[in-house]
């Protein structure tokens, strides 16, 4: 018998956990236990971006910026670093935003409680590092605000505040929101296609993209992607790794505005039409994400079949979860 809801990632460990929240949960609730996980396995992933699309079942079509801010807030511009000067990591260390968008995104269309589903991330981390496992669990009862804890936003700042060359602030920390936005699917390309509407014309470097979607038995579909680099700044008291997305202040040139997003790529999409959503796919580990996101809605666009579409793709491996009527499948490149 075919399966009624089914997940998928791009990464094992992601990918059964997703798999047993819709034993309990939505199609959300599994894509961010798919995401937390993450967290759990890799110590880059909680201070770097997201991003996710949620589609059906009386959602709408929703997109949620999770991307990295630029930081500075509440602090005077610094001088800034001459083009001769090496820029230190700390610099490069933008506001985490991740934990704000999942916490939204449980509140707003997730089914189970917080602590439900990070409960696979926190037991997870606690054999890896206990404390991000501690982090998790601050997560799990206080959302978003777990980065303001006195022993969190402590650490945080000192390891990339403005006493070491980092522009990170206390007030970046409490004041980081999710960006989230609305489509009506009558206004999408005639394919019934949604990409992240902030998609810029930079291309991005996926390498380190992953990717993570799932469909649920009330016609629920959501696709997520995060990153987890290899490189960044160690904040070794919580367990975490700082990734480079921010950018450094520089002398004689305009500064990025703090609040800003950093860019990342957002190597997924989704296909609704008339309130129904029948696809999610993305591309993890992709060279240059955005043309091999284009070249596959290219071909969707042709009536191709997703598996032949997806074909189309340069470089990246392909995740796609598919509803067809009452059943839902899963395709995954190993």
């Amino acid at each position: 018998m075919a399966a009624r809801c089914e997940a998928v990632a791009s990464e094992s460990h992601v990918a059964q956990a997703a798999r047993d929240a819709l034993s309990y949960g939505n199609a959300v609730d599994a894509v961010v236990a798919g995401v937390l996980v993450a967290v759990a396995e890799s110590p880059s992933v909680l201070l770097g971006p997201v991003q996710m699309l949620v589609a059906g079942a009386g959602a709408g079509v929703r997109a949620v910026d999770g991307r990295v801010r630029q930081p500075g807030l509440g602090v005077p511009r610094p001088r800034g670093f001459l083009a001769s000067e090496q820029v230190p990591p700390q610099a490069r260390v933008g506001v985490p935003a991740l934990p704000a968008a999942l916490a939204w995104v449980l509140a707003s269309l997730g089914s189970a409680t917080p602590l439900r589903v990070t409960g696979a991330a926190i037991e997870r981390a606690r054999g890896r590092s206990p404390e991000r496992a501690r982090v998790l669990e601050a997560f799990a009862r206080r959302g978003a605000a777990a980065l303001v804890d006195d022993g969190v936003v402590g650490e945080l700042t000192a390891v990339a505040g403005r006493s070491v060359s980092g522009l990170l602030t206390r007030e970046d920390l409490a004041s980081v929101r999710p960006n989230i936005q609305s489509r009506d699917d009558q206004a999408l390309e005639p394919s019934g296609v949604f990409t992240v509407p902030w998609r810029g014309d930079v291309p991005h470097d996926a390498s380190f993209t992953h990717v993570v979607a799932a469909a649920d038995t009330r016609g629920l579909v959501a696709i997520a992607c995060y990153d987890s680099p290899l490189d960044g700044l160690g904040v070794p008291a919580l367990g975490l790794v700082a990734p480079a997305f921010a950018a450094p202040v520089m002398r004689g040139e305009a500064r990025v505005r703090p609040g800003d997003p950093c860019s990342a790529a957002a190597p997924i999409a989704l296909r609704a039409h008339h309130g129904i959503a029948d696809l999610a796919f993305g591309l993890a580990e992709a060279h240059d994400a955005e043309s091999a996101l284009d070249a596959v809605v290219r071909a969707l666009a042709q009536t191709l079949t997703v598996a032949a579409a997806i074909a189309e793709a340069p470089s990246g491996r392909p995740v796609a979860v598919i509803r067809e009527g009452e059943a839902a499948k899963a395709l995954a490149s190993g």
